[in-house]
């Protein structure tokens, strides 16, 4: 398969070191995309972050299934143990914890895994479509009616997440896939909240709509910069070139 992509990831202003880890690597014939990002309410964010990228690109690397969407599960799990585990074992305060958005590009298909409120955004043919859900306190608000759109983007609770790697054995992750119409022009973005809390839904499909992919990325790093950059922020930019 033919693909192109641009992945940018940088700490935000006034942070020592950045808690989002991104990987991209060509498996098969297709290419896998992880962005985590470590919660800073946990223990060794940086660290959580990190393992649980390189954990699910092993798990891929060492295993020859063509079930995509259950190595996907499967990588995410194995991530968790291993997180949860370190963790009791450094810290008997707080766990490690960190999102996870997984990503399998085959062709034709695209599988993802979810779990946390980093998200997968899907530019179909110009008009952006979110694919994952927030597991967030203010997610659930909003789809319980507790509060409005307006209200959410400065609510004092926004970055309290209710899903997490590495928060406990036991693990819920969104999983799906999507069959790509070859008529239907596709491209994907994962990303962390640090893009999504500061830009706009509809600041984010203008960029992504850029003919040129390698631009995407230097556009969207200058405005987070200019709106002060409060937080990490990473994000792959992926699409397949016929």
């Amino acid at each position: 398969m033919n693909y192109k992509y641009t992945s940018l990831s940088k700490a935000g202003n006034g942070k020592k070191h950045n808690e989002d880890s991104i990987e991209v690597v060509k498996i098969d014939n297709g290419i896998l995309c992880v962005v985590c990002d470590g919660l800073s309410s946990a223990f060794a964010p940086q660290q959580a972050s990190q393992m649980c990228a390189s954990i699910v690109i092993n798990y891929f690397l060492n295993n020859a299934s063509k079930d995509y969407l259950k190595n996907i599960n499967d990588a995410i799990v194995e991530a968790n143990k291993s997180i949860v585990d370190y963790s009791a074992s450094k810290s008997e305060t707080s766990a490690m914890a960190t999102t996870a958005d997984v990503l399998f590009f085959d062709s034709h298909i695209i599988y993802w895994g979810h779990i946390g409120d980093s998200r997968i955004y899907d530019l179909k043919n110009g008009k952006l479509n979110q694919l994952t859900k927030d597991h967030s306190l203010i997610q659930q608000m909003l789809d319980k009616g507790y509060l409005s759109m307006k209200a959410a983007k400065d609510h004092p609770n926004k970055n309290v997440i209710l899903k997490a790697v590495g928060e406990n054995q036991l693990l819920e992750i969104d999983m799906s896939k999507l069959i790509l119409n070859p008529n239907d022009k596709h491209r994907f973005m994962l990303c962390t909240d640090g893009v999504h809390d500061v830009l706009k839904d509809s600041n984010i499909e203008k960029i992504l709509r850029n003919e040129e992919l390698h631009k995407c990325t230097d556009i969207f790093d200058k405005l987070i910069q200019e709106k002060g950059a409060p937080d990490d922020y990473s994000m792959i930019i992926i699409e397949k070139v016929n």
